[in-house]
């Protein structure tokens, strides 16, 4: 999720072997985290870092990439809309090692059928997911099977796809060959 700094108070670096992680803070308290590349880097040179600032979150992130059972359920949804709130709860629901297609998802959150539309509208959502890895939108994928976006990109060779393969791969959903076809 791409932030400016202007829109945030304070971050805290999660520390992992996948890619530069973080959570961070808006005005009026709202959590957000993201993966961090070079621009956002950059940015975030003129915003707190507070490395006592949610703690407990912090700890269970830094399990999780370590490859450790981590629960996150407890972790308030950001505001959004309504269908965006709804395919983020069901997403919560997808569990590690396993995943779900953008039309299923779509279908959880309330969408009748699994027309092309719902999918969309699926993914639009968890492109704007305010909370990767806490609501784990790594664990949806295309009806083919194969990785199609995440973080909104959709680069098949890109470092956010290579991100969403790194995490997979952690949770045990495909294996260190895999080509990204998971059924």
């Amino acid at each position: 999720m791409r932030r400016g700094p202007e829109t945030l108070i304070r971050h805290r670096r999660i520390d992992n072997d996948i890619a530069p992680f973080a959570l961070a803070e808006r005005p009026g308290g709202g959590l957000c985290a993201f993966w961090v590349d070079g621009r956002l880097e950059r940015s975030l040179a003129g915003v707190e870092h507070d490395r006592g600032w949610q703690s407990d979150l912090a700890a269970r992130l830094q399990r999780y990439f370590r490859g450790e059972p981590v629960e996150f359920g407890d972790v308030p949804l950001p505001d959004g809309p309504a269908f965006r709130r709804r395919c983020w709860e069901a997403c919560r629901a997808v569990r590690p090692g396993t995943v779900t297609t953008y039309g299923s998802l779509a279908v959880a959150a309330g969408v009748p059928g699994a027309a092309a539309n719902g999918a969309r509208a699926a993914g639009q959502a968890m492109r704007h997911n305010p909370l990767p890895v806490i609501v784990p939108c790594h664990r949806v994928v295309a009806a083919s099977g194969r990785l199609h976006g995440y973080a909104g990109s959709t680069d098949a060779r890109g470092p956010l796809l290579d991100i969403k393969r790194a995490l997979l791969r952690l949770e045990g959903a495909i294996g260190d060959g895999g080509d990204g076809l998971l059924f």
